[in-house]
């Protein structure tokens, strides 16, 4: 295929829209598919920190592989708002509760009167607490029905500051009454029983590498996550009829969705399968099809011993020190009334989600500090301000995008091209314009460009993308579009310095110039909004 054959291919195939579909799915998968993914689930009443920020641009990751697949994708997030925290929180604020401090800072509190009441429960043992049980002993509903509503404001203010959507919000409350139904069908089964203790359970030995028992409801016959996560999932498969589902959840819960797994497998529900025992015609695809798809650790952030701080915090501060690099950035375009803390705070989402992203998804991440400022509370030894190697390939990319819609803009206004378009979201129409023109040059071009070493490498460079998402695609690994998007933007960089556009002489050499730059920005982007990120037109 011709370099200008080349091009037209990539401008056709790759706009600055929404992300779209990237291909086409491999023979066998002719239908499209339901993939539900069920991420983030913090816990109501708790503070979101970084592990919860990896675990929603993770689960956020994987819906946009889907998406840009040709899948419908179901995007859950299932909240915690049930058991011992909820005892923790109900006793706290019986002993300590100042409703003050609570309508002045929701999340804040409610976090401070958790660990300070996980603390109790820690030197005095738990049932000295009055072991009291949000099944068993009647629970202020009330005050409960207003923790979820103060955490969910604060959440959903979170996830629209992250552009992260959900196609439904859950709560592990909705499933406790179908837990009970199923714990006891599954005696009926003849798959649980009731031990000695009173407790239900698998018995051990039941699935292979099991040894232990598996807990179904305590002694009081309370529900357990397991219970609720079994109810949970057999609801949501009568209800969407999904081929496939994940949950995106830290690698330290193996056991608990293995166990889950072989639970569901046990009662015939074949989606839950590995992929390994799934009929040929469901394994036309790259994907893997594990329910659980894990996540390393982040360290230092637990909420039980109040180490991270707040999500809200590590963002605000990476705003400011955007800001103060755009006061003092000659190249800032945006004035203060153009949205520039906006801008900023887009900057410092984007440098954070690279920063999760980078690593293997499995890897752990131990970032004590981001952008010049920690990121563990200071009781713990964390300082306000501290030098760190905070990734900043999150700004490059933003800037190298930025840069390139500012040359489109400029070629527009020089007359290079007309646009049959106004809308800026889908960048004025430039692909169609430029595909016009390109197949209109008389033949044969001039071959300046066409075999300068730094077109060559870029056009290369380009054409490699299907391939690079196939394989980001194939393990649920971001860090193949990460590490892909950064030597993208070393390419443009080069090209950028060695190929000007609109001073060249020849019209064949400064259309095939354009053409690059606005294929580049156009996967450029499509690689950021594949990762969750807001592609900036302006900085």
């Amino acid at each position: 295929m011709s370099a200008k054959s080349q091009l037209c291919r990539l401008l056709s195939e790759y706009t600055n829209s929404t992300l779209t579909r990237i291909f086409s799915p491999v023979a066998g998968a002719e239908r499209q598919r339901t993939v539900l993914v069920d991420f983030s689930s913090p816990n109501i009443a708790k503070p979101f920190h970084l592990g919860h920020f990896r675990a929603t641009v993770t689960g956020n990751f994987i819906c946009n592989l889907h998406r840009a697949a040709g899948h419908e994708v179901i995007g859950i997030n299932y909240l915690g708002d049930w058991g011992t925290q909820f005892d923790l929180l109900a006793q706290g604020w019986k002993k300590y509760g100042d409703e003050e401090q609570l309508l002045a800072d929701p999340l804040r509190y409610l976090n401070k009167l958790y660990v300070r009441m996980n603390s109790e429960a820690a030197q005095l043992g738990f049932e000295q607490l009055n072991g009291v049980d949000s099944e068993v002993i009647a629970f202020n509903r009330d005050l409960w029905s207003r923790f979820r509503l103060l955490t969910m404001e604060h959440l959903k203010q979170t996830y629209k500051r992250m552009n992260v959507e959900f196609s439904a919000y859950e709560y592990e409350s909705d499933y406790v009454d179908s837990a009970l139904r199923i714990a006891q069908d599954l005696v009926d089964s003849g798959l649980a029983i009731v031990d000695g203790d009173g407790v239900t359970c698998i018995p051990a030995g039941t699935f292979e590498h099991m040894p232990q028992r598996i807990v179904l409801l305590k002694s009081n016959k309370s529900t357990l996550y397991l219970t609720r996560d079994l109810a949970a999932a057999i609801s949501r498969h009568e209800r969407y009829q999904f081929d496939r589902i994940h949950y995106v959840v830290e690698d330290g819960q193996r056991l608990h969705f293995k166990q889950l797994q072989q639970i569901l497998s046990r009662m015939g529900y074949t989606w839950a399968q590995k992929s390994s025992d799934l009929d040929d015609h469901l394994l036309h695809d790259w994907a893997p099809a594990d329910l659980h798809i894990p996540f390393g650790r982040v360290q230092g952030v637990s909420t039980r011993r109040g180490e991270g701080l707040f999500l809200s915090d590590i963002l605000n501060n990476a705003r400011q020190t955007v800001l103060k690099r755009m006061d003092y950035s000659p190249t800032t375009r945006i004035s203060k009334t153009d949205s520039m803390n906006e801008v900023a705070d887009q900057l410092g989402i984007t440098c954070l989600v690279i920063e999760m992203l980078r690593k293997g998804r499995q890897k752990p991440i131990n970032l004590g500090s981001f952008l010049g400022y920690s990121v563990v509370s200071e009781t713990n030894g964390g300082s306000t301000t501290i030098s760190d190697n905070s990734d900043l390939s999150g700004l490059g990319l933003q800037y190298c995008h930025a840069r390139l819609c500012s040359l489109e803009e400029r070629a527009l206004k020089a007359g290079l091209f007309h646009s049959s378009q106004s809308d800026s979201r889908t960048s004025f129409g430039t692909e169609s314009d430029l595909v016009h023109r390109l197949n209109t040059l008389p033949e044969p071009l001039d071959e300046t460009t066409l075999n300068d070493p730094l077109f060559v490498l870029l056009l290369k460079h380009l054409s490699n993308f299907p391939d690079e998402f196939h394989s980001a695609y194939s393990n649920y690994e971001a860090s193949v579009i990460v590490n892909y998007a950064n030597r993208l933007m070393s390419h443009i960089n080069a090209a950028w310095k060695g190929l000007p556009v609109l001073i060249c002489t020849h019209e064949s050499d400064r259309l095939l110039r354009l053409a690059i730059f606005v294929a580049a920005r156009n996967i450029l982007a499509t690689c950021l909004r594949l990762l969750g990120i807001r592609p900036l037109r302006a900085i």
